[in-house]
């Protein structure tokens, strides 16, 4: 199957950068956007899909490691963040931009796919590059180093790879997060070439956490490395169906919210244990 997954990926003439399929290369133009002219766009593109937009909206570019924007919608107001490596896109890569910004913020579809000349533009190589050197010089969430201090990620890997992929995946960088999360159990990013990141939440580095959850997890974004994101009405699925589906397939896949919520649980006793000593030593 995954083998029909990656000719797939590369048909009709396409060739992969960075993980991604391009089709053609598009330069940055030489004159920064004002956001002024971006939230024009956003309007017009409002219109033109028949959303609405509120009166109050503020647009500005801002450094973003990987995220392609971000909105903050309250009391009647929006705030769209763009990452600054859009500022010197092709007017027409930023049209595109905004219709996918709209949609997304509105929350509503407009029974169409938008955004065609944003997608094809942020494949292109020199985009991938800019995306990729921000990326890399931006990011605070992991530490590259697959070695933990209990676990191997290297070896989960490899093991992972020969026994569910049939040894067919590139090694990619592999790397604990800087910091515990308790939102997100690890990610597969495709902005570091040639091969893409591999995170693991720094969580799960723990004898109490069982080899299964590890397994399962590396399983999971390993997944992201053969089964491409789908956009559809200008928003980007990761966990498409298929995704899912392959994603079930693991063996005790059914059982992992469970073991998740004990890993949680451990980890609140020992913030509040943490607390404890602190209090006690404040006296």
């Amino acid at each position: 199957m995954f083998a029909d997954l990656e000719r797939e990926r590369v048909a009709n003439g396409a060739r992969l950068i960075g993980g991604r399929a391009i089709r053609g290369a598009v330069t940055l133009a030489d004159d920064p956007c004002p956001p002024s002219e971006l939230e024009a766009m956003m309007r017009r593109a409002a219109r033109a899909l028949g959303l609405r937009l509120p009166k109050d909206l503020h647009v500005a570019f801002r450094p973003m490691a990987d995220a392609y924007f971000r909105t903050h919608a309250r009391q009647g107001s929006l705030r769209v963040a763009i990452n600054d490596a859009f500022e010197r896109a092709p007017r027409g890569a930023l049209e595109g931009l905004a219709e996918v910004v709209v949609e997304r913020s509105t929350g509503k579809g407009s029974g169409r796919r938008v955004g065609a000349a944003f997608w094809e533009w942020v494949r292109s190589p020199e985009v991938v590059d800019l995306m990729e050197g921000n990326y890399v010089a931006r990011q605070r969430s992991f530490v590259a180093g697959a070695r933990g201090a209990v676990w191997d990620l290297t070896e989960l890997f490899d093991e992972m790879n020969k026994g569910m992929f049939g040894g067919r995946l590139p090694r990619p960088v592999l790397a604990w997060t800087a910091k515990p999360l308790t939102y997100r159990w690890g990610w597969y990013s495709d902005m570091v070439r040639p091969h893409g990141v591999l995170v693991l939440n720094r969580l799960l580095d723990d004898a109490a956490v069982p080899r299964r959850v590890l397994e399962a997890t590396m399983y999971h974004e390993m997944l992201h490395m053969v089964l491409p994101p789908e956009h559809v009405d200008g928003r980007r699925i990761v966990h498409t169906r298929a995704f899912n589906d392959e994603d079930r397939k693991f063996p005790g896949h059914a059982e992992l919210r469970e073991e998740y919520k004990k890993v949680l649980a451990r980890y609140a006793k020992a913030l509040k244990a943490a607390r404890a000593v602190r209090r006690k030593l404040r006296r």
